[in-house]
């Protein structure tokens, strides 16, 4: 993995930091573990287990759900405190370790 694929940088939504979440844009996958893997995620001096989850979305005058992929934190409010138009990164350190900052 170089450099370029290694950073993922995204300025969160409203929903993104009322719900806890980052999402993970389509083009972006290829810088984490496939969906439903677990990897670790460095947030200052805590490590979490995580992993990028298929969540399906509504969107209006569709058939069928849409396809979104969400880092879920919300079970870490003690470590992730996001707030609308926080910018965040992922930084891919090693292996299965990820930072978040």
């Amino acid at each position: 993995m170089d450099n370029e694929q290694a950073l993922y940088i995204r300025k969160l939504s409203g929903e993104e930091a009322l719900k806890r979440y980052i999402l993970v844009v389509r083009e972006s996958l290829k810088i984490f573990p496939k969906p439903g893997t677990t990897f670790t995620l460095k947030i200052g001096d805590k490590q979490i287990e995580s992993e990028v989850t298929l969540v399906d979305v509504w969107n209006q005058g569709g058939n069928k759900p849409s396809t979104e992929y969400h880092i879920d934190l919300s079970r870490h409010a003690d470590v992730f405190r996001p707030h609308y138009g926080q910018k965040v990164r992922l930084t891919h350190i090693k292996d299965k370790l990820y930072e978040l900052t």
